[in-house]
C-alpha cells in the first residue's frame, strides 16, 4: 500500500504556537517510506516568500520552517506545488517569489525535486512512484499569471509552446494506462464553492459575506451582481476566468479518456470529493481556514471544516478515500468520511 496525505492552503497556519492542522497531520503521518505528503499550493500567506529585505520575509520563513519541523520524523516523500499566493497573489513579479520559495524549500528538505514543477514552468511533471502509481504535477497558476511566465528549454521548462503541455500530458497518461494516476494542481477543475461560482441566497442578499462571514450589509438585487460576475466572468482566481477556462476545458476532455483518474487541488478552503465522468476530483484546501460548500448532483462529500484528505493506494489498484478533520477534544481528529474511489 502507498499512502498520501493531501494538504492544501496551509500558508496561514499559526506562527508562534502549535497549529492544530499541523498537529493533526503529525498524528497521522504514515510510518512507512511508501508514502507521501503533498502540499497543494498557497504554502505561504499572504504573498509567498518575499525578498530578504521585505518586512514579511521573517514571517514567511517561519511558515515554511514550521512545515519542515512538523515533518522532521517523516521518512516518505514530500511534495510542494505552487498556488496563486505563492506567486505574490498573481502580481507581475510573481515569478521572483515562486523561484525564491522553490530554492528555499528544496534546500531545506535537501531534495531538488521537492518543489514541482520546477522553475515556475507549467509542467506536466511526471513522478513515478511505483509500478502501480504515478503522480503528475501541473502548475495551474501559470495559466492565469500576470507578467513573466517561463516556457521553453532556455527557461528550464520541458515544453516550448502551450499546445505542447497538452500533448505531453496525454503522452504521460497513455503510457501509464495500467496504473493509478494522481494529477495535482492548485486550482480545482470542479468546485461547489466560491471559486466554482456556487452561491447561496445569503450571498445574493449579503454579497460581502463572500469575503467576511459577518459582513451582513444587505444589498438585495444589486447584491446579486457580484456573485453573478464571479460565476460567469470570474476574477483571476476563479474557475470561470477566461484563461483558466482554456485549461479546464482541455483537461476535462483529456481526463475523460482515462477512467479512474484522480485530480487533487486546493484553493477552495474546504474539503470536497466530486465524482464525474468516471474521474475523481478532490479539493483539500482547508489547512488554514474553512469556508462554505454547497451540495451538487456529482458531490460524494463536502464539508466546511479544517482538515485534509488521505488516500490509500492498494496493489490491486483500489483506492480508499478518507477525510480527517480537526477536533478540539481529540488530538487524532475525527475521521468524518471514508469510501472507495471509482
Amino acid at each position: 500500500m502507498y499512502e498520501i496525505l493531501l494538504i492544501g492552503d496551509s500558508g496561514n497556519i499559526k506562527r508562534n504556537v502549535p497549529d492544530e492542522l499541523l498537529e493533526l497531520m503529525k498524528v497521522h503521518l504514515p510510518k512507512s517510506k511508501d508514502s507521501a505528503v503533498i502540499f497543494l499550493g498557497d504554502n505561504v500567506y499572504p504573498k509567498g516568500l518575499p525578498a530578504e529585505t521585505d518586512e514579511l520575509r521573517k514571517d514567511a520563513e517561519t511558515v515554511i520552517l514550521n512545515h519542515h519541523k512538523a515533518l522532521a520524523h517523516f521518512e516518505g516523500k514530500v511534495v510542494f506545488i505552487s498556488g496563486n499566493h505563492d506567486w505574490n497573489k498573481g502580481k507581475e513579479d510573481g515569478i521572483e517569489y515562486v523561484l525564491r520559495q522553490q530554492n528555499y524549500i528544496n534546500k531545506l528538505f535537501n531534495d531538488d525535486e521537492t518543489y514541482i514543477p520546477a522553475n515556475g514552468c507549467p509542467g506536466p511533471k511526471e513522478v513515478q512512484i511505483n509500478d502501480k502509481l504515478v503522480i503528475i504535477a501541473i502548475n495551474t497558476q501559470w495559466w492565469v499569471q500576470k507578467g513573466f511566465r517561463p516556457i521553453g528549454k532556455h527557461e528550464g521548462c520541458d515544453i516550448e509552446h502551450e499546445a505542447d503541455f497538452f500533448t505531453n500530458l496525454e503522452e504521460i497518461l497513455n503510457r501509464n494506462k495500467k496504473k493509478r494516476v494522481l494529477v495535482i494542481g492548485h486550482y480545482p477543475i470542479y468546485s461547489n464553492s466560491l471559486h466554482g461560482g456556487r452561491y447561496s441566497i445569503k450571498h445574493h442578499l449579503f454579497p460581502f459575506t463572500l469575503y467576511k462571514k459577518r459582513a451582513y450589509l444587505p444589498l438585495p438585487i444589486v447584491g446579486s451582481l457580484l456573485p453573478l460576475y464571479r460565476k460567469y466572468f470570474g476574477a483571476r482566481e476563479d474557475l470561470s476566468h477566461p484563461r483558466y477556462k482554456v485549461l479546464r476545458k482541455k483537461l476535462k476532455q483529456i481526463f475523460k479518456k482515462h477512467p479512474g483518474l484522480i485530480y487533487a487541488a486546493g484553493h477552495e478552503h474546504n474539503l470536497q470529493f466530486i465524482e464525474k465522468y468516471q474521474n475523481n476530483f478532490i479539493i483539500s484546501g482547508a489547512a488554514s481556514k474553512a469556508t462554505y460548500v454547497v451540495d451538487s448532483k456529482y458531490s460524494k462529500f463536502g464539508i466546511s471544516a479544517k482538515g485534509f484528505f488521505r488516500l490509500k493506494f492498494y496493489d490491486d489498484l483500489k483506492v480508499k478515500t478518507e477525510v480527517l478533520i480537526v477536533d478540539d477534544d481529540n488530538p487524532a481528529g475525527e475521521l468524518i468520511y471514508e469510501g472507495w474511489m471509482y
